[in-house]
């Protein structure tokens, strides 16, 4: 019975989506695509259209065909692009994400058919590229924070990723550089440098929306009165600290490794007791992209709510043994 395991695979994910459509996270990030679509779309109708400017991934291409031949809607251009997208990839991702990634195209192509012709009036270009690439950039970082997604690339990356071992980030480089180009020789250089300004703002948007503005510092402190210093950072920082026992390359000696995570608030004051507690202690410091656990962001405040589990209350001020 050779189709058993693929048939006991597909059930498994049958019932993984039909568990999530019963959760309020999944009807979260329903919410959260339509507002994120609405965003974008007016990014889009409002400000690249307008001064014909292009955008990254599928949406580029469909903006690409759109200025060329005018026609169908920039909505339709997006759909069609997607459906053998959707063809080739549905494989190779899960049920529940393809799933969501239909839902996201239908709203996504709705939303940039609905507001077709407003504009917003801002003439200067650099200026429209920041403030579309803003505009749009939270309106995807607010999706893609609780697991939206409108299709497109990301299927396409992910498809090449698992049959020709292509790295998801050479084909996002690759369909952008097209797109670039593209624009570069149907209109002309500074649209296309424009369009690049615009990209940048637009990544570097979604990064923040997706991370927090309040990004954590991740403090690995070797020193040689580490007991000292984690009671210290639990009492004046209300921080948790975790020990990795290791051993000193040159002198052999096992120490006590601290480790522990903190905000950026908090990171000059740590610095302080550090050098009044030992100045000699070796600090290593480094940015985190998110932090997810006690103390900071919970998996329900990522919109993962598992059936039949209820929200686990704030920890107390006893709970230190973890940042």
């Amino acid at each position: 019975m050779p189709d058993t395991p693929r048939r006991s695979h597909m059930q498994q994910e049958i019932d993984y989506l039909l568990s999530s459509l019963r959760t309020v996270g999944f009807w979260k990030t329903i919410l959260m695509m339509i507002i994120g679509s609405l965003m974008i779309s007016l990014a889009v109708n409002g400000l690249l259209i307008p001064n014909k400017f292009f955008d990254g991934g599928v949406n580029g291409l469909s903006l690409m065909v759109f200025y060329v031949f005018g026609m169908p809607s920039l909505g339709v251009i997006y759909f069609l692009f997607n459906i053998p997208i959707f063809l080739t990839g549905w494989r190779a991702m899960s049920l529940k994400f393809i799933f969501v990634s239909l839902i996201g195209v239908f709203i996504f192509s709705t939303a940039l058919n609905l507001l077709v012709g407003i504009q917003i009036a801002v003439k200067d270009p650099i200026m429209v590229a920041i403030l579309a690439g803003i505009i749009k950039g939270f309106g995807t970082g607010i999706y893609l924070r609780v697991g939206g997604s409108f299709g497109g690339l990301d299927i396409v990356a992910t498809v090449l990723k698992k049959k020709f071992s292509i790295p998801m980030g050479n084909t996002f480089i690759f369909i952008n550089a097209t797109t670039l180009f593209g624009a570069y020789l149907i209109y002309d250089l500074n649209i296309a440098l424009y369009t690049g300004i615009f990209m940048f703002v637009d990544g570097t948007v979604i990064e923040k929306v997706q991370t927090g503005f309040s990004q954590r510092k991740a403090v690995f402190i070797v020193s040689e009165q580490p007991d000292l210093i984690a009671e210290q950072v639990m009492k004046r920082l209300d921080r948790g600290v975790t020990f990795f026992k290791s051993t000193g390359g040159w002198s052999h000696q096992e120490k006590k490794v601290i480790y522990t995570v903190i905000n950026m608030i908090e990171l000059g004051r740590l610095k302080e007791m550090l050098f009044e507690i030992d100045p000699d202690a070796f600090v290593a410091i480094s940015n985190t992209s998110e932090v997810i656990g006690k103390r900071f962001l919970s998996w329900e405040d990522e919109g993962f709510t598992p059936l039949g589990k209820k929200k686990r209350s704030p920890r107390s001020k006893s709970e230190t043994d973890l940042p």
